[in-house]
């Protein structure tokens, strides 16, 4: 199967981020945050390629590319649609345990930490209600995360982003992926899109605003799986490790595996995100082919607040007698640094 960039899946985990779009009612571009939309910030000096680091994110691949017929509107791309939605930020927290297999690996020992290890990062998460089209998915909202490493604070975000590292992003997740493969007998690229987490949305307790949420990533509803492993950060929606972990051995590149557990907690302005798996994985290609495997077993946490300055969309919880989760366009006004919605 061929993810909707070289190939396969199309899952926006790891899209990296470069200039958060910012879509306000009013066709603005601007962000308390710093975050702004994509922009060519390398330049050549004597034949030698520079890369000028602007530290601006971008949440281009948070949602799926089907959402580009909703939020998209011509001679307008600030333009506000009912298809926008919102976007949270946040500290995120990586814990994993990498274990040699017992077998399989052509060297004795991979050189990895066996110990518990953590990463800190920060993150981003968009989320926005289902489009009408593709009419076979279900899930009441899409969600896409992404988190990079980083020892600096929220008010630093935009900072902490390296524009200039392609393989900035450790981590890239979307519940509903794109794909598309070649059919050989209409000879055609066939694609769609499926709910990779499809995602059973309660409301939490006694609680009439917040909701819970949880899901399985499993993709094997496909047409057809394959594994697409990618540390050069081009491929959406996967995890890696970085390559200083393991020595000599580059990233420990996870993927997603089915089975993976994603679940959280929305209110109107925080949401909390949980994922957890353990999987095979293999190694980044940084220093010739390796054939050697790991057990990793992880988990990723994540707490967000709403970022006004991005979202054209504010969040209703318990709002709808059709829906738990329902969303509205944000009318602002912006004073000693608050935003109040009028």
């Amino acid at each position: 199967m061929l993810l909707c960039q070289p190939v396969v899946l199309i899952f926006a985990f790891l899209s990296i981020p470069a200039g958060v779009l910012s879509r306000r009612g009013n066709g603005d571009s601007s962000s308390d945050s710093g975050t702004s939309s994509d922009s060519d910030d390398s330049s050549s000096s004597g034949g030698t390629y520079v890369c000028s680091d602007d530290h601006k994110l971008t949440t281009t691949g948070l949602q799926p590319s089907y959402y580009l017929n909703y939020t998209t509107v011509a001679g307008d791309p600030g333009a506000y649609t009912d298809w926008n939605g919102l976007y949270f930020q946040g500290e995120a927290s990586f814990d994993y345990v990498i274990r040699d297999l017992p077998t399989n690996n052509t060297y004795n020992g991979t050189n990895c930490p066996k110990d518990h290890r953590s990463i800190r990062m920060l993150g981003i998460a968009w989320v926005g209600p289902r489009t009408p089209t593709p009419s076979d998915l279900h899930n009441p909202f899409t969600l896409g995360f992404q988190a990079w490493q980083s020892d600096n604070s929220i008010a630093n975000i935009t900072y902490s982003y390296s524009s200039c590292d392609t393989d900035v992003d450790l981590l890239h997740l979307k519940t509903t992926v794109d794909w598309r493969e070649y059919d050989h007998e209409t000879n055609r690229d066939a694609k769609g899109s499926i709910d990779a987490v499809v995602l059973n949305v309660t409301q939490a307790g006694n609680d009439s605003h917040e909701v819970q949420f949880k899901g399985v990533y499993d993709i094997s509803g496909m047409r057809s799986t394959q594994t697409i492993f990618a540390s050069d950060g081009m491929h959406e929606d996967q995890i890696h490790i970085p390559a200083d972990t393991c020595r000599m051995m580059g990233d420990v590149l996870i993927g997603w595996p089915s089975g993976a557990l994603i679940k959280g907690t929305m209110t109107n302005n925080t949401l909390t995100l949980s994922i957890s798996g353990t999987t095979i994985a293999g190694f980044g290609d940084l220093n010739g082919p390796h054939d050697e495997q790991v057990n990793v077993t992880f988990s990723i946490t994540f707490m967000g607040t709403y970022d006004s300055a991005n979202s054209s969309q504010i969040l209703h919880i318990g709002a709808s007698n059709q829906s738990l989760v329902s969303f509205e366009k944000a009318t602002s006004v912006v004073a000693t640094g608050m935003a109040y919605y009028i």
